[in-house]
């Protein structure tokens, strides 16, 4: 009777034990059910609310789902294929779709499109992306354009070179591109900022070191966590982040006035390293620096309350990027500043310091396009034997 009475009250703290355990996970999937959904990223009712009109907002933001990256040699990341009703990425070494492009053997012009995510463009359909508005105004200059989108979200200048070079070195040459596009400013800014000149974010550049340098401690508590959260509604939703936070992330240098010159060193280096490589391989290369919040001249109330959300100290530094980079390349043949290409807009274009509204990028590719056109005529079409054996 004892031991009856034993193994009943062992089964009992068992019991216990295990609801006391599944009381935050239960808890944490019914809250799950009966509240929104949490935002994808800081600054999401903003986006929400400067794409008032846009058709296919909500769609759009299911097919977020869908996107994820893959690794690749020297350049580390790209988007890996992926389908949906409004957000696709090719196989194409992680090159979005862009509906409106020719085919290869009709093009006129082979377009490479460089950026990070303001590239990528994800805050709007294949149709509408930055890219592909590209080819659509080509299309009405009668210019037949294949453009392949290679924004990633988080590239910045250098990774951007880096892809850039891999690539010349892998595709064959017919498949060579007659005017590459590297859409810059916003994660140069910010990467020089928050992580030094010329770095990479430091969630990322710490995961390679404790591989290299055989930190496996802090990798297997990342793992665990990663997956973890796979299962757990509790554990994604309260835990993970803080987690992340604390293995990889954080503030690591200093935002002074040579901090400041070097990330703008960095910058206009691997403007002039790029621009030689095209040069040599005959190739019209257009270095853009993109618009901004803080280069808009006319912020509506939604963008001076996106504003607000920045310190002082980071303005300065950015608009010290801007002004200084633009000083030492506004000679540099191939150099765009169009940071203040919306000026003219009445609309709420940003949400956040880069990012814009599903609209925005009719605007700029519309600008792009035209800067191609000149281009084009300037050069007598000479870029056109980079794809000629």
């Amino acid at each position: 009777m004892c031991k009856l009475a034993h193994g009943l009250r062992k089964l009992f703290f068992c019991f216990s034990v295990l609801l006391i355990l599944l009381i935050p996970e239960i808890s944490a999937r019914l809250l799950s059910k009966v509240s929104k959904p949490q935002s994808p990223f800081p600054n999401y009712p903003y986006y929400v609310e400067i794409s008032h009109g846009y058709k296919h907002v909500d769609q759009l933001i299911q097919d977020w789902s869908a996107v994820w990256v893959q690794y690749h040699d020297y350049y580390i990341y790209s988007p890996g294929p992926a389908s949906s009703k409004t957000v696709n990425f090719t196989d194409y070494f992680g090159a979005r779709a862009t509906p409106a492009s020719a085919d290869l053997d009709e093009a006129d012009e082979v377009i490479w499109a460089f950026g990070g995510s303001t590239m990528a463009d994800l805050e709007t359909d294949d149709d509408l992306s930055l890219a592909n508005q590209i080819a659509v105004e080509l299309n009405k200059d009668n210019v037949k354009a294949r453009v392949r989108n290679f924004g990633v979200g988080g590239f910045q200048s250098s990774l951007e070179t880096i892809k850039f070079q891999d690539l010349l070195r892998r595709v064959p040459l017919r498949e060579r591109p007659t005017t590459v596009i590297f859409y810059d400013g916003f994660n140069d800014v910010g990467y020089g900022y928050n992580f030094g000149a010329a770095s990479l974010p430091r969630d990322v550049s710490l995961k390679l070191r404790d591989l290299v340098d055989r930190n496996y401690t802090r990798l297997l508590v990342y793992i665990f966590s990663e997956l973890l959260s796979r299962h757990s509604v509790f554990w994604k939703d309260f835990i993970r982040n803080r987690i992340n936070k604390r293995l990889y992330e954080g503030q690591t240098t200093n935002q002074d006035s040579e901090n400041l010159d070097k990330t703008v060193s960095s910058y206009v280096v691997n403007v002039r390293m790029t621009r030689g490589i095209c040069q040599e391989l005959h190739i019209r290369c257009l270095f853009i620096l993109q618009p901004l919040i803080i280069t808009k001249a006319n912020p509506t109330s939604v963008e001076r309350k996106v504003l607000d959300s920045f310190g002082k100290d980071f303005v300065h530094f950015a608009r010290g990027f801007y002004m200084k980079s633009t000083l030492q390349l506004h000679n540099q043949e191939g150099f765009l500043d169009l940071s203040h290409i919306l000026d003219q807009s009445e609309e709420s274009d940003f949400y956040d310091l880069g990012h814009t509204s599903p609209f925005a990028g009719t605007t700029i590719g519309r600008e792009i396009a035209t800067q191609i056109v000149k281009s084009r005529r300037a050069s007598g079409l000479e870029a056109q034997t980079a794809r000629t054996p």
